[in-house]
């Protein structure tokens, strides 16, 4: 396995600074080890920063969703993996959906029309499972609710 910044968004040379940095070096004596000015130092490291709060933002985004049961299904998916996305969710939470992967299908096909180009998404979307088993979903680029995403299952 490489060094962890081969798999972060802070550059390498940010890595360097935060590094130093959590060894107690000053930036005044990280500017002489790296032959640059105080202000350099700082500067890097407040794009550090940055980068960093902007990954446990989104670590947080991410484990709020997974606490709610939302799907966040990226533009360009296609309705084929939204449907498998939406019904790999329901299985992890334990939730029986109120329809078949037909009927979701179809839903997604009939209720984002305009969402789709060929048979991709065009922009993401948030779906929404619940306890019940239904779907909503919320289209993230206009904030548009659509819903319901999957008929109510009828009892034969």
């Amino acid at each position: 396995m490489g060094s962890p910044s081969q798999s972060t968004t802070l550059t390498p040379r940010q890595w360097q600074v935060v590094r130093y940095r959590a060894g107690g070096i000053t930036q005044a004596e990280l500017a002489r080890v790296l032959n640059t000015t105080r202000e350099n130092v700082n500067e890097i490291e407040r794009r550090a920063r940055l980068n960093i709060d902007a990954a446990k933002a989104t670590i947080a985004a991410l484990a709020e969703l997974e606490a709610k049961g939302d799907v966040l299904v990226p533009n360009g998916t296609s309705v084929f993996e939204a449907v498998s996305m939406i019904i790999l969710r329901a299985d992890v939470l334990g939730v029986k959906l109120r329809g078949s992967a037909d009927d979701i299908l179809k839903a997604i096909r009939l209720r984002w029309r305009g969402r789709i180009h060929g048979y991709r998404l065009a922009s993401a979307v948030k779906v929404e499972i619940a306890k019940d088993g239904s779907l909503f979903a919320t289209d993230l680029a206009s904030r548009v609710r659509i819903i319901p995403l999957a008929k109510r299952r009828s009892s034969a």
